[in-house]
């Protein structure tokens, strides 16, 4: 039987949550003030939290695919799962992408990205077929090294004399508006939201451990940790150019300048794309193979897994022209009329479903 540990649950979440969120900085539109917003949507992330590993405590030991099944019947419940199943490859192709774009964009400018992609789902693939566990175990070993470069890059460009708290003032010039605005639903939904994908996995945990406070935790951490790598963002860079940059934590690292010795540490950027985009794309993308593989029981999930990799590679390549193209329509299309759907309206409506049935049965 497939189990992961507290650690293993807690390392997963906080890579996943940080992954691609530290590249760019979030909730920009709001200015000096987008560490505000991140922190303004940390507690509506706990909340969202909260309702998820409530869905997984009144039906433990299934996945969001099966309690969606018990909760609305196959008749209603099936479709919503397939729909699930393609939102989850949805997910994981933008971040299959955007992974396969920045690496283009930023160091190998020379290679097609189809066989920077390939190679991406060919690794992603190996590592599946070996089974959930070992990439679980890999997060123990990656976690340390991520919190290590982040903390190292925070240091040297202390130690640079980059970083200006002047950039910060005025504080909330332009009042709570425009941080509310960002904080919900672009914060909200992106990193936080994304977590409902984690429903596919909290079963693998051994029964009666503590997924809500492992999860809240690892929650709170994560929003802490990006409020705080958008604030130096900000210092170092400045508004315009950290909202204008492509990745705005590289552009951070590449001003790392210590005596003229220690300078061009491009690559703390390139491990820190390779880990982050790996593990947010692959969550997604399993959590995608595992709803298909609910509703299509007598198939082999290998070959679920093999199709599913085929339709993200060819909608990546296909279906993603640009980075521009790639930030909108994330940004400006997916976030608040599909992300805002799928992450923060059903799975509240589910509950409430359950509460009302619940209540019913006990007449």
């Amino acid at each position: 039987m497939i189990r992961i540990s507290n650690y293993q649950l807690f390392c997963l979440i906080v890579l996943f949550e940080i992954g691609s969120s530290i590249l760019f900085v979030r909730g920009i539109e709001a200015k000096q003030d987008a560490w505000i917003a991140v922190l303004v949507g940390t507690p509506f992330g706990l909340g969202l939290m909260w309702i998820y590993t409530e869905l997984q405590k009144k039906i433990p030991q299934e996945n969001l695919s099966e309690i969606i099944t018990k909760i609305l019947g196959k008749n209603l419940g099936i479709p919503l799962v397939l729909f699930y199943g393609l939102f989850f490859l949805y997910c994981s192709t933008k971040n299959f992408h955007e992974f396969g774009l920045v690496l283009v964009i930023t160091f190998l400018t020379k290679t097609p990205i189809f066989v920077i992609l390939i190679v991406f789902m060919l690794t992603v693939l190996y590592v599946l077929f070996l089974g959930i566990e070992v990439l679980a175990r890999t997060s123990e070993i990656l976690f340390p090294t991520v919190v290590f470069f982040l903390i190292s890059v925070v240091i040297m460009i202390g130690i640079s004399g980059k970083i200006q708290l002047g950039e910060l003032e005025p504080v909330l010039a332009n009042g709570w508006q425009p941080v509310l605005k960002e904080a919900y639903p672009g914060v909200v939904v992106f990193p936080f939201g994304e977590a409902v994908v984690f429903m596919m996995y909290w079963r693998y945990l051994d029964a009666g451990q503590p997924v809500r406070r492992i999860s809240l935790l690892a929650i709170g951490i994560s929003g802490l940790t990006i409020a705080f790598i958008v604030a130096i963002d900000i210092c170092v860079l400045g508004v315009n150019i950290a909202a204008a940059a492509t990745i705005s934590l590289l552009e951070v690292i590449k001003l790392i300048n210590i005596g003229n010795i220690i300078t061009n540490l491009d690559a703390f950027g390139i491990v820190l794309m390779f880990i982050g985009g790996f593990y947010k794309m692959i969550l997604f993308f399993y959590g995608g193979v595992q709803a298909f593989a609910t509703v299509f029981k007598g198939v082999d999930s290998r070959w679920i897994m093999i199709l599913s990799a085929i339709f993200v590679l060819w909608m990546s390549i296909d279906f993603e022209p640009s980075f521009p193209f790639h930030v909108w329509s994330g940004l400006k299309v997916a976030l608040p009329y599909i992300h805002n759907v799928f992450q923060t309206i059903i799975p509240p409506l589910l509950l409430l479903i359950y509460w009302l049935k619940d209540k019913q049965s006990i007449r």
